[in-house]
């Protein structure tokens, strides 16, 4: 059949050479031409021929089950395979391969894989599809089954995935899971995989220097939570791991109160000197210039962020805007906007995702929640479910992998509900009543359990504090504030709960108190530089932080942070934007699930 490749101008020729082909370049007579489903018939047409056994040339063998396949099917797809077919093998001529070291449940899914570009990775298979990829080099599947099993860190498995990554060279998935163990290592201490390393292991995780801890005690109480779990053959080890433990970096009291009182540090003499050596920074400031090396500098940490959400701008109005605040590089960066504007709202991390809830347009208040995924790295709000109530004010944090929303302001009333997020499931639900009707309550944890923090109840700014314990689900009184605080910053370091600013019902506050959950007391510290109502709060690389607010007189876009070791305040960099009644969170950009790190 002759083709003529100017055909497209027949129609009309009056304009045109009569010697079309002539003047037309080689170009004009070649059709270039690519249809997508040429290569999927093919590969359908090439499966549907193996499973049939038609055409094939090998038969693979692995645990005496038989796979018919093509030889150049696999060599195109495996460099395993390509190597095994085309050098002098012995391999190469015979009619059957028989492969050890797989699993024929695997094969199956990697001929499958081979021969459609289509691969189903699940909890029941990724660890034993992995380590076969990985042998007969399919990097496809390698990259699917690591993408999977980083979607499936988590405190009680990521010590295990990290090994698991290790043994079989895959070095993205080993990097992530060891900085999610880093990440999060407070809670991947206390699952038994953690409990079930050995000593080197143990050594070499708290070694780290980029440990996600806010002090240098949690690092302890984990090592000796190792040992206990087995003393009798464990209680030698404990001065090979106390000096990677940074003892100088400690509170005089931690190291009075319990390194010198724990009888396996009393009995052996290298842990008596690094305990010695904690003791001298404390006492001898003036000799601290003598003291280097990394046992007496902080950890650098994950790399924290501080993010603040919504609040009331200097324009008069509630903010959309949202900032992120890298504290190493002392830089703004702007994060997507809100859906809508929002002040008197509240902000948790979980998970590697910060969620927005309740709060105040300018009309109404809120019952929506929206959250902040990352997907590939881009991060991008999503609405979740809602409150079962309208909350302005409300207080929120985190509680054994559940979300609480107490209290605030639903319009009309003060409100003492509570309700609690189960973010698998996508649902709030209502919990037992707080003993007080509370608007701008801090909500915090300490000690394994929820605080409730004064507040306004509708005619009162309160200084009575309400915990919520968790395995009896009741709320009862403890030791009140020194001081009537509404709108205060609320935060919680090495389970001390600190409570800032805020209003007194005639002046705005600049005063500072903590609560220690052990001896049910409140004491007074160190106020800050500034009054601050309506005040942000986190906790962020192991400091108290104070953002923004209002001082009785204008919009603050000042933050400061307060060093517990040293009861003092720091004024640091200011927001972009003056603004209060924001939400803040702190996001943690070495979660390897964000998919990466700005």
């Amino acid at each position: 059949m002759k083709l003529y490749p100017s055909t497209r101008m027949a129609t009309d020729t009056s304009q045109q050479s009569n010697d079309v082909s002539s003047s037309s370049t080689n170009e004009d007579k070649k059709l270039h031409s690519f249809t997508g489903s040429h290569s999927k018939t093919m590969l359908q047409t090439l499966n549907s021929l193996r499973r049939q056994s038609l055409l094939c040339d090998v038969t693979v063998v692995v645990e005496g089950t038989e796979f018919p396949a093509h030889r150049v099917i696999l060599a195109a797809c495996s460099p395993y395979f390509c190597a095994m077919f085309t050098n002098e093998m012995s391999e190469s001529a015979k009619p059957s391969v028989e492969l050890q070291g797989l699993k024929a449940s695997a094969m199956e899914i990697l001929l499958q894989f081979i021969y459609t570009e289509e691969v189903a990775v699940t909890v029941e298979n990724v660890q034993e599809l992995l380590p076969s990829a990985c042998l007969l080099q399919l990097k496809g599947v390698e990259d699917a089954c690591c993408a999977f099993l980083t979607k499936q860190l988590d405190p009680s498995n990521c010590l295990g995935i990290a090994k698991f990554a290790e043994s079989h060279a895959c070095v993205e998935l080993q990097n992530a899971a060891e900085g999610y163990c880093s990440c999060y290592f407070t809670q991947v201490v206390t699952h038994e995989e953690y409990l079930a390393l050995d000593a080197d292991e143990v050594a070499k995780l708290i070694q780290r220097d980029n440990l996600e801890v806010e002090s240098e005690e949690p690092l302890y109480q984990a090592v000796m939570s190792w040992i206990n779990h087995n003393t009798a053959e464990r209680d030698d080890q404990l001065p090979k791991l106390l000096q990677h433990i940074r003892v100088p970096l400690m509170t005089p009291k931690f190291i009075t109160d319990v390194l010198d009182k724990e009888p396996l540090i009393r009995q052996s003499l290298a842990c008596r000197d690094l305990v010695d050596e904690g003791k001298r920074f404390h006492l001898r400031p003036d000799c601290r210039a003598e003291m280097t090396g990394t046992t007496f500098q902080p950890r650098t940490g994950g790399d924290e962020r501080l993010v603040v959400i919504g609040g009331f701008g200097s324009q008069q109005v509630p903010l959309t805007v949202v900032e992120e605040y890298n504290p190493k590089t002392k830089q703004w960066h702007s994060l997507p906007d809100l859906s809508r504007r929002r002040r008197y709202l509240a902000a948790v991390m979980h998970d590697a995702r910060i969620y927005t809830i309740g709060g105040y347009d300018g009309t109404t208040r809120l019952n929506i929640v929206e959250c902040l995924k990352f997907t590939d790295g881009q991060p991008s709000w999503t609405s979740m479910a809602s409150l079962n109530q309208k909350r302005g004010l409300p207080g929120s944090t985190v509680l054994n992998d559940v979300i609480y929303a107490a209290g605030g302001f639903d319009g009309s009333s003060r409100l003492k509900s509570v309700e609690c997020y189960d973010p698998h499931i996508d649902r709030w639900t209502m919990t037992q009543d707080m003993n007080a009707g509370r608007e701008g309550a801090g909500l915090t944890t300490g000690n394994s359990a929820l605080y409730s923090i004064g507040g306004y109840d509708g005619s009162s700014i309160l200084d009575s504090v309400e915990m919520l314990d968790p395995r009896s689900g009741q709320w009862s009184a403890v030791a009140s504030m020194n001081v009537n605080r509404s709108g205060a910053g609320v935060a919680t370091i090495n389970d001390m709960i600190y409570a800032f600013g805020g209003y007194n019902g005639s002046h705005h506050l600049a005063s500072v108190e903590c609560y220690n959950p052990r001896t049910n007391s409140w004491s007074l510290v160190s106020s800050m530089t500034t009054s601050r109502c309506y005040v942000g709060a986190v906790a962020i690389q192991g400091k108290v932080c104070a953002v923004g607010g209002y001082d009785g007189r204008s919009l603050l876009n000042t933050i400061e942070t307060y060093d517990t070791v040293n009861d003092c305040w720091m004024l640091e960099e200011t927001t972009a934007q003056k603004r209060c009644d924001a939400g803040v969170s702190v996001l943690r950009r070495s979660d390897p699930r964000l998919g990466f790190t700005l």
